[in-house]
């Protein structure tokens, strides 16, 4: 997931420039591949936020300037305990300032479902910064829907979070926020930092690719191979063929559904818990443009093999880690990649005339948003594409 040591310089160094020179657009910037620091003059993200989230230092950001203990000193304290995802000063629950950073206790390496979320925490107005980590509940929506944003943005970059707090701390600026989000599809850093005493926002752009594979699929083979971003696969057994009992396409039961309910994330041929075939889509609750955090997940299963297709609707709650935080990664993917579900189910079908879509979920693969989409040939064989 991380980039070269030559070419994290020279994404460090391109917006590095940026910043200093204040000259080139965010979107000519993004276009090059180069980091992107947003325009020097802002104090927030304004109009092109993607989440609700802002820095909770009451009226006055200036009392970071009491901490003795610096956001680096924190990453070197909790790096020992993962990769790090997020970090911020706060107003803790006893009103006194805080110091939070956030550890993927997998590394970056490891998807957000098969990962573990923590928080070091503690006085950052004594030195040394003593922490103490505690462990996100299964049951914790909040935190766990929120850290796989967080770690899901951070592996579609190729600058890590510690790399952007030090770009943004060049010429003695005290960031005091550092969080992982969007801006007009890329993911990247949101950082506000005290410049002379006045608070500034900055984006930085994470340098993930750009490329395109929608217009010329490559068949991958039956898997994603040593490239899989996550450890799931499809769940029809032994013999993938079933699927062909199925009296609807995807494609058409993505049209239906987003016909009803709106904008869908993720879609598949499964066997459910009866053991007969099932057609499952996710559409979510909210718009597709509102972050995981504040979204809704929901689940249309049902029977392909009918005549007619008709689903039962089911929506996650909020104690339902595995699909809670699934659908959280999903979403964000998409939020992230060029082209919808549908697009990429369709690019699939058309790459394999006469073969069946069976499974299209939202992935990653060397820093690019996209869909990993199987699709079951006329040679009665799975067929892997990446669809970005």
């Amino acid at each position: 997931m991380r980039a070269s040591t030559v070419l994290r310089s020279v994404l460090l160094s391109a917006s590095f420039l940026t910043l200093v020179a204040c000259a080139s657009t965010d979107s000519d910037a993004a276009a090059s591949g180069a980091a992107v620091v947003a325009n020097s003059e802002s104090t927030g993200p304004g109009a092109d936020a993607t989440d609700a989230r802002v820095p909770e230092l009451g009226a006055d950001p200036t009392i970071v300037q009491q901490a003795k203990v610096s956001m680096t000193d924190g990453f070197a304290k909790a790096s020992a305990s993962g990769a790090i995802i997020e970090a911020k000063y706060e107003i803790g629950d006893d009103g006194k300032l805080s110091l939070s950073v956030y550890p993927a206790g997998k590394g970056v390496g490891v998807d957000a479902e098969q990962n573990v979320f923590q928080e070091l925490s503690g006085d950052p107005t004594a030195s040394p910064f003593a922490g103490s980590l505690e462990t996100f509940a299964d049951t914790d929506r909040e935190h766990l829907v929120r850290s796989t944003r967080d770690l899901t943005l951070v592996q579609l970059s190729k600058i890590s979070l510690e790399e952007a707090v030090a770009q943004a701390s060049m010429n003695g600026a005290l960031v005091y926020w550092a969080i992982p989000t969007i801006k007009h599809g890329r993911a990247g850093y949101g950082i506000y930092t005290l410049v002379s005493g006045k608070p500034r926002y900055d984006f930085i752009d994470g340098g993930g690719s750009m490329s395109s594979t929608v217009a010329s699929l490559t068949d991958l083979g039956p898997t994603p191979g040593d490239k899989a971003s996550d450890a799931r696969s499809p769940e029809l057994g032994t013999d993938v063929t079933i699927v062909e009992s199925a009296k609807i396409k995807m494609s058409d039961a993505l049209e239906r559904a987003e016909a009803k309910y709106g904008p869908t994330i993720e879609a598949k041929f499964e066997l459910g818990d009866d053991g007969k075939l099932s057609l499952s889509v996710y559409p979510i609750a909210k718009a597709l443009d509102m972050d995981a955090e504040r979204n809704g997940f929901r689940e249309l299963a049902g029977d392909p093999t009918a005549a007619t297709w008709t689903p039962a609707l089911e929506e996650f709650k909020p104690e339902d880690k595995e699909h809670q935080v699934r659908s959280a990664r999903d979403l964000t993917i998409v939020q992230t990649a060029s082209i919808s579900l549908r697009s990429a189910v369709d690019a699939a079908e058309k790459a394999m005339p006469g073969g069946i879509v069976y499974w299209a979920v939202p992935t990653l693969r060397e820093a690019r948003a996209g869909f990993g989409v199987y699709v079951l040939g006329t040679d009665k064989k799975a067929h892997y594409f990446f669809v970005s």
